[in-house]
C-alpha cells in the first residue's frame, strides 16, 4: 500500500546558508536520552545530513543514550557519560520510561494507588527534566529540547497494550514545551507528527503502525520522519544546490545557488559545462522509502535542482562525467529537475560512499554504547571494577541470579558477553570511530563534475 500523505508545516527557509541555524564548525553535540536515542537512527540521519550538506563544516555527534534510562538516570550519569565529552550543544529527549508503562494496562483502572503512582511519576519527570536543563545551561551548553516519541496504544497488534501510556507521554510533551518557553529554548515536536501520521494510517488499516511492533521503538521510517521534523524545526536549508544556465546568453548566465559553474561550451546542439556543488544529495536507504510518502523530505530538504533555459524544443540526454543520467524534454529542463532523485549521478554515488563510511562509524558507536550500558547500569556494585576477571565473574553471577529467568534474559546475557569482548578493545574502537568520521568528511569533499547535454535525434 503506497499513497502520498504530506504533513505540511510552514517554516522560514532563507536563500543562503546561515550559521545561525546550523551547528557551527567543531561543535560537539551530545544526543541524550533512552533507548530511542541509544539506537541512534534519527540522529544518524541528522548527522548524515550535516556531512553531506555542510562538508566543509566538521562537527561531532556523541550518542549519550542509554537503553531503559529515565531523567534520574541522566542526572546520575551526567559527569561520566555526558559532560565528559565537553559538549557545546545537548539535544535531549526523555520520557518513555519515566511514565512507568507497567502502571498502565489493557483496561482502565480506578485503583487510587495506581493513579497516585502515575501522577508521582509525572511529577518526578517534571522536576528532574527542569534540573537537567538548568544544569546544562549553567555550564553554558546550548540545549535543544525534543518532545518524546509516541507509544502506539491504538494499533491492533499482538503486543499487549498498556493503554494510557501515550496520553501520559502527551503530558510529558506539553511540559517539555513549557520548559522550552521558560528557558527560551528550541523544541522539536516528535509526539504530534508521529501521532498524526499514525492516526491517519490507522483509519485505513488498524494493524499499521509508524512505531515498531513493540509499540515503543520507531523503525527506520519513523526515525527518518523524526530527522525530517528536527531539520525542519531548526530551519535547515532545503537546497543541496540550484544550477541555473541560460544557453542563449553570450556570457555564461549563472544564477545558481550553493554551487559554481566553471565554464560553458556550445557546439551546435551539444552543451558542456563544469559545476562544483558545495553539498551532496541526502542518500535514502531502501528501508526508509515509505517515509517519503508520509513527509515531504525530498521537496523540503533534498532539492538538487538543474534548470536549463534557452533550449530549442526537443529532448536532451544528460550526462554527468560521462555517466548517462536520463533524457529530459526542454520543458522539463526549463522547469527544473531534481538530481537528488537520480541514484546514478556521481554526486549521489559519492553521498552513498559517505553513508557506507558512516554505517561503519555507527557500528563502533554501538559497541561503545554497549560498554557504557554495562558499566553504568551494572558495574556500580562491583567492588573491583578495575580487575577484568573479577568483572567477568561478577557479570556471570549477576545474570544467573537476577536475569536468567526473565523473558528477556537472553538480551542481558548477550550484552554481558559482548562487554567481555569489547572492553579490551575500547581504545581502538574509539580511535576507529574518530578516523571514520574524518574519512566521511574527506569523502564528502565537493568535486568538479562535467555536465554534457545533447539533443537527441528522435525528437
Amino acid at each position: 500500500m503506497r499513497f502520498i500523505l504530506f504533513i505540511l508545516v510552514c517554516f522560514r527557509i532563507t536563500n543562503t546558508y546561515s550559521q545561525s541555524f546550523i551547528f557551527p564548525a567543531n561543535a560537539k553535540v551530545a544526543f541524550v536520552g533512552n533507548s530511542i536515542t541509544n539506537n541512534g537512527e534519527f540522529h544518524h540521519n541528522i548527522f548524515q545530513y550535516y556531512v553531506t550538506r555542510f562538508p566543509r563544516v566538521p562537527i561531532q555527534f556523541f550518542n549519550c543514550g542509554i537503553s531503559g534510562d529515565v531523567t534520574g538516570g541522566i542526572l546520575n550519569r551526567m559527569d561520566e557519560d555526558i559532560l565528559i565529552h565537553k559538549p557545546s550543544h545537548v539535544v535531549l529527549m526523555i520520557g518513555m520510561n519515566d511514565v512507568k508503562r507497567s502502571l498502565y494496562g489493557v483496561l482502565p483502572t480506578t485503583n487510587i494507588d495506581t493513579l497516585s503512582q502515575r501522577a508521582i511519576a509525572l511529577e518526578v519527570y517534571r522536576a528532574n527534566l527542569d534540573s537537567i536543563v538548568s544544569l546544562f545551561l549553567s555550564k553554558n551548553i546550548k540545549v535543544i529540547l525534543q518532545k518524546p516519541t509516541i507509544y502506539d496504544q491504538t494499533a491492533v497488534l499482538k503486543t499487549p497494550n498498556n493503554n494510557g501510556v501515550n496520553d501520559a507521554l502527551k503530558q510529558c510533551a506539553e511540559f517539555t514545551e513549557k520548559l522550552a518557553q521558560k528557558y527560551n529554548l528550541p523544541c522539536v515536536d516528535y509526539w504530534q507528527i508521529l501521532n498524526s501520521i499514525n492516526t491517519t494510517l490507522q483509519r485505513k488499516d488498524s494493524t499499521v503502525t509508524i512505531i515498531g511492533n513493540d509499540r515503543v521503538h520507531p523503525g527506520a521510517v519513523g526515525h527518518l520522519i523524526m530527522a525530517y521534523q528536527f531539520l525542519k524545526s531548526m530551519s535547515h536549508p532545503q537546497d543541496v544546490s540550484r544550477i541555473v544556465i541560460n544557453v542563449k546568453s553570450k556570457k555564461l548566465s549563472n544564477t545558481g545557488y550553493n554551487c559554481q559553474v566553471e565554464s560553458l561550451t556550445k557546439d551546435g546542439n551539444k552543451f558542456i559545462f563544469q559545476v562544483i556543488e558545495n553539498a551532496l544529495p541526502f542518500p535514502i536507504d531502501d528501508n526508509q522509502q515509505q517515509a517519503l510518502d508520509l513527509v515531504p523530505f525530498i521537496q523540503e530538504l533534498n532539492n538538487e535542482e538543474l534548470k536549463i533555459l534557452g533550449l530549442e524544443e526537443g529532448n536532451y540526454q544528460l550526462k554527468i562525467d560521462d555517466y548517462v543520467i536520463n533524457t529530459f524534454s526542454s520543458q522539463q529542463l526549463k522547469k527544473g529537475i531534481n538530481l537528488a532523485l537520480y541514484k546514478n549521478t556521481p554526486q549521489y554515488k559519492q553521498s552513498m560512499a559517505v553513508r557506507e563510511i558512516l554505517k561503519e562509524m555507527w557500528k563502533n558507536e554501538a559497541n561503545l554504547r554497549t560498554i557504557r550500558w554495562v558499566e553504568i547500569g551494572h558495574l556500580k556494585e562491583c567492588k573491583n571494577a578495575e580487575d577484568f576477571q573479577i568483572v567477568q565473574s561478577f557479570l556471570e553471577n549477576r545474570f544467573e541470579t537476577k536475569y536468567q529467568k526473565l523473558s528477556n534474559g537472553a538480551y542481558y546475557k548477550t550484552q554481558f558477553e559482548k562487554y567481555g569482548i569489547l572492553k579490551p578493545k575500547e581504545e581502538n574502537i574509539t580511535k576507529s570511530l574518530q578516523e571514520l568520521r574524518l574519512n566521511a568528511y574527506k569523502i564528502a569533499t565537493p568535486t568538479v563534475h562535467s555536465f554534457t547535454l545533447v539533443r537527441t535525434t528522435n525528437n
